[in-house]
């Protein structure tokens, strides 16, 4: 079975895991990725799948893999006795790079789910595969959504967490790399988008893909905050929200 952090690893040797114009995944690739035309006509892959809590519990974000030019989006999806089922769309028509990286998916959930209790989410669509997100008592499921347009962050892995912030679709957050800095605190580098980056007038949500080097195994039961350096955010600072 493949761990998020083990793929992520090998795709930064391999300087391959830029996500869509600007990487969320802050690698850039030294050659251009062959196009590969999207289809939907292959039916469902069965795929390893990670989730995390966003925006307070009122979403979750999904980690797949799969091509940088080609995210998927949400599609059907419904709740019913604490089990999300969620269909991923991949795009039609569309020219996909060969390449293999790490994706977040933002879900927005239903009132009706309680962050505080395990969720269990059913991927289903263009991937399969199922997780589970444990209960975190701390969120409450009352985020500010679109609306505050506030960042937020979720464990999807022992070293892997899933960054939400909002803004125009193809200018996700540029990660430099992350760092633990102290036993409960992760260092988040945002780098500039560079100056010919052109960036689409939409405000949405992007989840972005960040691999924490330095963890130790104990966090001692504490909360662990991310801080986001670099511009816009200013060494804000973030609870990662779930367990590792």
């Amino acid at each position: 079975m493949l761990h998020p952090r083990h793929v992520i690893a090998t795709l930064a040797l391999a300087a391959s895991s830029a996500l869509i114009a600007g990487c969320a995944s802050g690698a850039t690739p030294n050659s251009t990725p062959d196009p590969l035309a999207s289809s939907d006509t292959a039916g469902s892959v069965e795929a390893e799948v990670e989730a995390a809590w966003l925006d307070d519990g009122s979403a979750i974000g999904i980690l797949t893999y799969g091509s940088s030019t080609c995210l998927p989006t949400v599609g059907d999806s419904g709740y019913a006795d604490g089990v999300l089922t969620v269909e991923l769309v991949d795009s039609d028509d569309v020219a996909c790079t060969r390449d293999f990286v790490p994706r977040g998916v933002y879900v927005p959930l239903p009132e009706e789910v309680d962050p505080t209790a395990d969720l269990d989410v059913v991927v289903t669509g263009s991937s399969s595969g199922q997780t589970e997100v444990a209960g975190d008592a701390d969120l409450e499921g009352k985020g500010g959504g679109l609306v505050e347009g506030a960042p937020s962050a979720g464990w999807a892995g022992d070293d892997v967490f899933l960054l939400l912030t909002w803004g125009s679709s193809t200018c996700p957050p540029l990660i430099g790399g992350a760092v633990a800095t102290a036993p409960n605190e992760v260092t988040v580098t945002i780098e500039p988008l560079p100056a010919e980056q052109p960036c689409t007038a939409d405000f949405g949500a992007r989840v972005s893909v960040v691999a924490v080097e330095g963890l130790g195994d104990d966090d001692g039961g504490e909360r662990i905050e991310a801080v986001l350096d670099g511009d816009p955010f200013d060494a804000l600072r973030i609870p990662i929200a779930g367990s590792r």
